[in-house]
């Protein structure tokens, strides 16, 4: 049978450019994009064993030049092309023009380069080419996905679109080979996504058009297609046509499954391997994954997709996953089930915690549970990692998921029982895990301490030996002299000694914020250089929690000694560093997070503010001057 490529009609003269919003959301990093999209779209189709584990799972992302002539109806294809080149040059689109430019240049060159993505060890997308299967979900389907577990992953059918962000064509070959019964079946349908157009028979079709059989049926014979799209395992091919191969492409796709699959890798779910034409291939696997971390050509493309602190703490997660000193504790939470939380300490951790599922990361928050879980100053280093412990928790986390699965929210839930459910045990997770973290990184007082250096200050009880006091010159008890002596408190807020520290002067051509040119040290924020403009001095500071119920509401008063307006910035006093505390509302009133307060000399103020999350320890009070431009921006 003949194979064709056939748009949809457009009766209604719809009009359709290039702004597809699921191709949108990859353009502006592609690479890591579709590495992290297909991966999870193959862990999500594993195979199972009989007991319900995962078998390992091998993907290879293969880049090769393949003949212009093996491309399934290329003459048909370019002649769409040519034909949405005449469109978009008709309605003067520049943005259109230049793209189907370079796409009919791309499509008449002899050689074109194809990316496939291939998977072993998966169901593959099973069918038939009908509603209700994933073959039919994945080609066809919009906003909906048919996946084969209830902790799979996708489930808004986005992920596809990353196949299309990488085509010079935006053409996309589907091939799978799945079992149906004791047999194997095979199945392949191309697919563009293009843009409205009138073809050469002046009939006015849409942008979405497919390759295969008349009435826009599949193909189930491979012979019918170039070797690249044959199977011989079952599992799934998804071949991006034209491919944008820029300079170091496979070591973006490299990063991004080190740094969001290194879980599933380390417990052998799943292994890649990167292959470009004439190259060395990149393989991932648990015996390479720890080098990798440290490979210079994973460092460089983290840097190139602006990644590198997210490198970083991917591979502290991963430290905590294979050190022997890592702590592990376990908390059922009902409504959502069983987490497993794995706690590493160790100097230069990020203090942050990592949230997984099905080995990929999603988070490192609960915000929208009202743990945000960014600081933890009063601790020592360490880092975390959370899991669901079985299939069911992991269902139910993915149905918190945003659809770049990389935050978790109640609001999702449609049901408004199971929603307050959901929040509620998220909650009471994010204080578990705060809790658990307290307990085990807080730093306790000593109870006792043996300073030897001491000892020539006291006397010895066994020798009774008075020892002389070098302050005290009177020795006659009868006459002692008493004698006033005045001391003062250095006001806070400036100088070597101050709370505040130095204001550290101002920028050499005259601005009055930013990195600034002060020289004195202070004991507080206002050390060398640090925050410009210039503090604002005070006495009798005074803090205390309105509520103590209500950890993140205190009232803080002062009594400045200059009249200023002033913007008011409060320090949590840690362990390591000061760390700024940010406030949501002054007096009961929204605001920025430092709000400007308005002084007046010798005049005791008095504030009440709130902080973004909940700190009952000590703090520390910046007043810095707002000069005249400031103050007529003032919040």
């Amino acid at each position: 049978m003949r194979l064709e490529w056939r748009f949809l009609t457009n009766e209604g003269q719809e009009e359709e450019g290039l702004g597809h919003a699921g191709i949108e959301t990859f353009k502006g990093s592609p690479y890591p994009g579709l590495a992290r999209e297909s991966a999870q779209n193959s862990l999500d189709a594993c195979l199972k064993t009989p007991e319900g584990s995962h078998q390992p799972i091998r993907m290879v992302f293969r880049q090769q030049m393949v003949a212009r002539e093996s491309i399934p109806e290329v003459a048909a294809l370019q002649q769409t092309l040519d034909a949405c080149l005449s469109r978009s040059k008709d309605r003067k689109i520049r943005k259109d023009t230049l793209f189907f430019e370079l796409a009919c240049d791309a499509i008449r060159k002899p050689l074109i380069s194809v990316l496939t993505v291939e998977d072993y060890g998966t169901t593959g997308l099973i069918g038939p080419s009908e509603a209700g299967t994933p073959f039919h979900a994945l080609i066809k389907g919009s906003g909906v996905s048919q996946k084969s577990s209830t902790d799979a992953g996708g489930s808004f059918g986005i992920g596809k679109n990353a196949a299309f962000a990488v085509s010079q064509l935006r053409t996309v070959v589907y091939s799978t080979l799945y079992k149906q019964g004791t047999s194997q079946r095979y199945l392949a349908q191309g697919k563009a996504i293009l843009v409205s157009h009138t073809d050469h028979r002046s009939d006015e079709k849409r942008g979405i058009g497919y390759c295969g059989h008349a009435d826009f049926q599949a193909v189930e014979t491979p012979k019918l297609l170039p070797e690249w799209l044959h199977r011989t395992e079952t599992g799934t091919t998804v071949a991006s046509l034209a491919f944008q191969h820029q300079g170091g492409w496979e070591w973006q796709m490299a990063e991004s499954l080190v740094r969001n699959f290194f879980a599933a890798v380390h417990e052998g779910t799943v292994s890649f391997e990167v292959v470009r034409e004439g190259s060395e291939p990149i393989t991932i696997t648990k015996d390479t994954l720890g080098s990798l971390f440290e490979h210079d050509a994973i460092h460089k493309a983290a840097e190139g997709t602006g990644s590198s602190s997210e490198l970083s703490f991917a591979s502290a997660m991963y430290q905590a996953l294979t050190a022997p000193e890592t702590k592990t504790f376990q908390q059922t939470f009902k409504d959502v089930g069983v987490f497993r939380f794995r706690l590493l300490e160790g100097a230069g951790l990020p203090r942050k915690i990592g949230f997984l599922r099905n080995g990929m990361y999603l988070t490192d928050n609960l915000r929208h549970f009202g743990h945000p879980l960014a600081r933890f100053s009063l601790s020592r280093d360490f880092v975390g990692v959370v899991e669901p412990l079985d299939v069911a928790t992991s269902g139910h986390l993915r149905e918190l998921e945003n659809p770049r699965h990389d935050e978790l929210s109640a609001d999702r839930l449609d049901d408004p029982r199971a929603r307050d459910q959901a929040r509620a045990a998220m909650k009471k997770l994010g204080k578990w895990l705060r809790d658990v973290v307290k307990e085990q990184t807080s730093t306790p007082p000593e109870a006792e301490m043996l300073l030897e250096e001491m000892n020539r200050f006291f006397s010895s009880p066994e020798t009774g030996t008075e020892i002389p006091d070098p302050a005290n010159s009177q020795t006659n008890p009868e006459r002692i002299k008493i004698r006033t002596k005045t001391t003062s408190m250095p006001p806070a807020g400036s100088g070597p000694v101050g709370e505040s520290g130095s204001a550290g002067g101002r920028k050499p051509k005259g601005a009055g914020s930013g990195q600034t040119t002060g020289t004195r040290p202070g004991g507080g924020r206002g050390m060398q250089g640090g925050r410009g403009g210039k503090t604002i001095t005070f006495r009798s500071l005074r803090s205390h929690l309105v509520d103590p119920a209500q950890a993140n509401t205190r009232v803080i008063s002062l009594e400045p000694t200059e009249s200023a307006l002033a913007r008011l910035e409060d320090l949590l006093i840690g362990a390591v560093s000061d760390e700024p505390l940010d406030i949501v509302t002054l007096n009961g009133h929204r605001c920025a997070k430092t709000p400007s307060v308005q002084l007046t000399e010798g005049e005791r103020k008095s504030v009440t503010v709130e902080f973004i999350e909940p700190y009952s320890g000590p703090i520390r009070v910046v007043l810095t001057k707002v000069d005249d431009e400031g103050a007529r921006h003032a919040d």
